[in-house]
C-alpha cells in the first residue's frame, strides 16, 4: 500500500468517525429533548403537586396562607398560569421541561469545550433523566439548580476568561437564586471559585478584589429591584415573616430544619455517599486487576494457564460482587419509591470528579480550567442538598455539571494511550502493566452494572405515583388535569371526591380543609383554604392549627367542606400496600392534631357525605341532607 493509499484509508476512517459522532449527537440531543417532554404527561402527584399549586394560585390573592421563602419561584409559576393556565397542571411541567432544556443548553455552551462535545451531551442525558424522576411540576427544587448552574457557569467563566462582566452577571444569579429558595443563601460558598483562582493562579489581590466588588455590585443591583417589587406588590411583610419564621425552625431543638439536624444530615448524608463510591471504585480497580490477568496469558507457560484463569475468575467474582454491594452499602432513605440510587452515583461522581481534580492538579499535563470546572462540578450537587432535611435525596437534580465532568475523565482514560502509558510508568516497577483490552473489558462490565442500576432508580423514583408505566392510562375528571394519566385506583379515588363536592356545593362558595397529604384538593375543587392547606405537616403545630380555627370562625360565616386521607397519598394508590397505610394512618394523631380535628367536627355537626377507599368528604349539618354520623370508624377506627 502506497502513501496516497495510506492517506486515503487515512481519510475515509476520519470521516466515518465524524458521521458516527454527528449520529450519536442527534441521537443524544433527541433524548435530551424528547424524554422530559414524554414524562410530563405521566404521574399525578397530590401531595408535593398540590402544595406547589396552592402557593402558585394563592401567592396574590391568599399571601397568608403561602410561604415566601420561594417567593420568586411563586411569582414566576403565577405569572405563568396567568397566559398559559389554559393548560392546567401539564402547563406547569411544560414550563418545567423548559427549564431544564435552558440548564442543559447552559451547561453545553459554557463546558463542551472543555469536556468534549459527545462526553457533555451524554452527560446531560445522564442528568436530565435523574432529574426527571422526581417531579414534573416546575418546582423551587429545580429552580434553584437552574440558578446555581448560571452563578457556576458565569463564575467559571469570569476566572477562566478573565472578565469582570461574567463575576456582575453571576452576582445577579446569586439574588434571583435566594429569592427563589431563601435556603440558597449558601451558594455564597461559590465565591470559593474567585478565591482557589486567586491562591492557584497566584493573581494580583487588587484583580481578585475587583471581581469580587462587581459580583457584590450585581448581588446587590438585584435586591434592590426585587425589594422594590415586593414594596410596590405589597407584600415586603409577609416576606420579612418568612425569614422570622424560618429562624424560628432553624433554632427549635428537634426539628427537623434545625442547624444540628441540617449539619448532621449533610455531612454524614455526603461521606456515606462517598463511602459508597469509594467502595465501587475499589471494586473496579479489583475487577480491572481480575481482567488485566485473563489479557496478559500470551507467552505464560501452559501449566500456569488454568491457574492464571481460576485466579482471575475468583478475582472478578469478588470484583463483581462489590459492583453490586456497593448499590447497597447505604440505607434506602425513609422517603416514598426512593432507592439507594441517588447516594450511589453522587458517590461514584464524587470519587472520579475528585480524582480527576487532583490529576490535573499535580500533574504535570494537568489543566487548571479542568480544576475550577471540577470544583464547580462538586458544589452543585453540595449546594443543591445544603438546607435540606432530606439526605441526598434531591442530589438526583443535581448531577447537570459533574456527570459530564466524570463522562469525560473516564473517556480521557480509556481511551486515552497517553493515560495508559502513564500510569504504566508507575505501575511497570511493581511488575504489573495494564493491558489496553483489560480496560476497555473493564470499561464495559461497569457500564453495564451501571446502567442496570441507574434503570432501576428511574423505575422506582416517579413522582408519588405507581412505578408500572404502563398503569398510567387513566384520567382524573378535572380541566387543570387534563393532558395528564395515572393509575385506575387513583383516578377513581379522586374522581369521586370531586364529584361529590360539584353536587354538594356547586357554586364553591364554601372553604375547604384537606386532613392529610391530598393539597391538590384545593385547586382542583377551586376552593379557599379554610386554615393553612398543609394540615398534618410536622411543622404546623397543634397551638397554631388552634389559632388559625378561632381566626377562620371570624373570617367565614360558612363553615368548611371537610376531605379527610385514608392513606399517606405519598406511598401512592397500589392495592398491595393499602392495609399497611390505612392502618397507619388509623394510627398516626399528628402531635395532637387528629384530636383537636375530631372536635371540630363533632362541635360543628359534621356528617359523612361519601367515603371511598381513599378518602371521605364531610360537611356540616346546613348544608347537607346526610344522616351519617358514623365517620369516626374511617378516622380513629372506633
Amino acid at each position: 500500500m502506497n502513501k496516497e493509499q495510506l492517506l486515503s484509508k487515512k481519510e475515509q476512517l476520519l470521516g466515518k468517525k465524524e458521521q458516527i459522532e454527528k449520529i450519536a449527537k442527534i441521537v443524544l440531543i433527541a433524548g435530551i429533548f424528547l424524554y422530559p417532554f414524554l414524562c410530563s404527561f405521566f404521574g399525578i402527584d397530590l401531595g408535593d403537586t398540590g402544595i406547589h399549586m396552592f402557593n402558585y394560585e394563592n401567592i396574590y390573592s391568599n399571601p397568608d396562607k403561602v410561604g415566601f421563602t420561594c417567593y420568586l419561584t411563586n411569582v414566576l409559576a403565577w405569572g405563568w398560569l396567568q397566559i398559559f393556565g389554559g393548560l392546567g397542571i401539564w402547563g406547569l411541567n411544560l414550563l418545567e421541561v423548559i427549564v431544564e432544556m435552558v440548564m442543559a443548553f447552559t451547561v453545553y455552551k459554557v463546558f463542551h469545550k472543555y469536556l468534549g462535545d459527545l462526553q457533555t451531551l451524554f452527560g446531560i442525558l445522564i442528568a436530565i433523566m435523574a432529574s426527571d424522576t422526581y417531579l414534573n411540576i416546575f418546582n423551587y427544587h429545580q429552580f434553584n439548580v437552574f440558578f446555581l448552574i448560571l452563578i457556576l457557569g458565569f463564575e467559571f467563566k469570569a476566572v477562566v476568561e478573565k472578565k469582570f462582566k461574567y463575576s456582575f452577571v453571576a452576582g445577579i444569579f446569586l439574588t434571583l437564586v435566594v429569592f427563589s429558595r431563601m435556603g440558597s443563601i449558601t451558594a455564597l460558598v461559590t465565591c470559593f471559585i474567585y478565591v482557589f483562582s486567586y491562591l492557584y493562579n497566584n493573581e494580583d489581590v487588587k484583580y481578585f478584589m475587583k471581581h469580587l466588588g462587581v459580583f457584590v455590585g450585581g448581588v446587590a443591583a438585584t435586591f434592590g429591584v426585587l425589594a422594590a417589587f415586593l414594596a410596590i406588590t405589597g407584600q415586603v411583610e409577609y416576606f420579612i415573616n418568612n425569614i422570622f419564621r424560618l429562624s424560628g425552625i432553624a433554632s427549635t431543638a428537634g426539628s427537623g430544619y434545625s442547624m444540628e439536624n441540617l449539619w448532621s444530615t449533610f455531612i454524614f448524608g455526603n461521606l456515606d455517599a462517598i463511602a459508597s463510591g469509594v467502595i465501587y471504585l475499589a471494586a473496579s480497580m479489583i475487577l480491572l486487576l481480575g481482567m488485566n490477568i485473563l489479557f496478559s496469558l500470551k507467552g505464560i507457560h501452559p501449566k500456569k494457564i488454568i491457574l492464571n484463569i481460576v485466579f482471575s475468575a475468583v478475582v472478578i467474582g469478588i470484583a463483581v460482587y462489590m459492583l453490586v454491594y456497593a448499590y447497597d452499602v447505604n440505607t434506602v432513605p425513609n422517603w416514598p419509591q426512593m432507592t439507594t440510587g441517588p447516594s450511589f452515583f453522587i458517590g461514584i461522581l464524587y470519587v472520579v470528579t475528585f480524582c480527576y481534580v487532583f490529576f490535573n492538579m499535580y500533574s504535570k499535563n494537568g489543566n487548571p480550567d479542568l480544576i475550577i470546572l471540577g470544583i464547580c462540578a462538586i458544589m452543585l450537587p453540595l449546594l443543591t442538598i445544603a438546607g435540606s432535611n432530606t439526605g441526598t435525596k434531591h442530589v438526583i437534580l443535581a448531577f447537570w455539571i459533574i456527570a459530564p465532568f466524570a463522562v469525560s475523565a473516564v473517556c480521557r482514560f480509556v481511551f486515552s494511550k497517553a493515560a495508559l502509558e502513564a500510569v504504566n510508568a508507575m505501575t511497570e516497577k511493581y511488575g504489573l502493566k495494564i493491558r489496553h483490552g483489560a480496560v476497555l473489558a473493564c470499561t464495559g462490565i461497569i457500564l453495564v452494572c451501571m446502567g442496570v442500576k441507574f434503570a432501576d432508580m428511574l423505575y422506582y423514583t416517579m413522582n408519588f405515583d405507581s412505578v408500572d408505566r404502563s398503569s398510567l392510562r387513566y384520567s382524573v375528571n378535572s380541566d387543570k388535569l387534563k393532558h395528564m394519566k395515572t393509575t385506575e385506583r387513583e383516578a377513581d379515588a379522586v374522581n369521586g371526591v370531586l364529584d361529590c363536592i360539584n353536587h354538594l356545593d356547586e357554586e364553591k362558595e364554601r372553604p375547604l380543609m384537606v386532613f392529610g397529604g391530598a393539597i391538590l384538593m384545593y385547586s382542583l375543587n377551586e376552593m379557599d383554604s379554610y386554615v393553612q392547606p398543609w394540615v398534618t405537616n410536622p411543622n404546623y403545630t397543634e397551638e397554631k392549627l388552634k389559632e388559625d380555627l378561632k381566626i377562620a370562625k371570624e373570617n367565614w360565616e360558612e363553615k368548611p367542606v371537610v376531605i379527610f386521607c385514608r392513606t399517606n397519598n405519598y406511598y401512592g394508590f397500589e392495592e398491595y400496600n393499602y392495609d399497611v397505610l390505612i392502618e397507619s394512618e388509623l394510627y398516626n394523631q399528628y402531635n395532637g392534631k387528629k384530636d383537636w380535628f375530631m372536635k371540630f367536627l363533632h362541635r360543628n355537626d359534621y356528617r359523612l357525605e361519601y367515603a371511598n377507599d381513599y378518602y371521605i368528604v364531610l360537611a356540616p349539618g346546613d348544608m347537607t341532607k346526610s344522616e351519617d354520623y358514623d365517620y369516626n370508624w374511617y378516622i380513629v377506627g372506633e
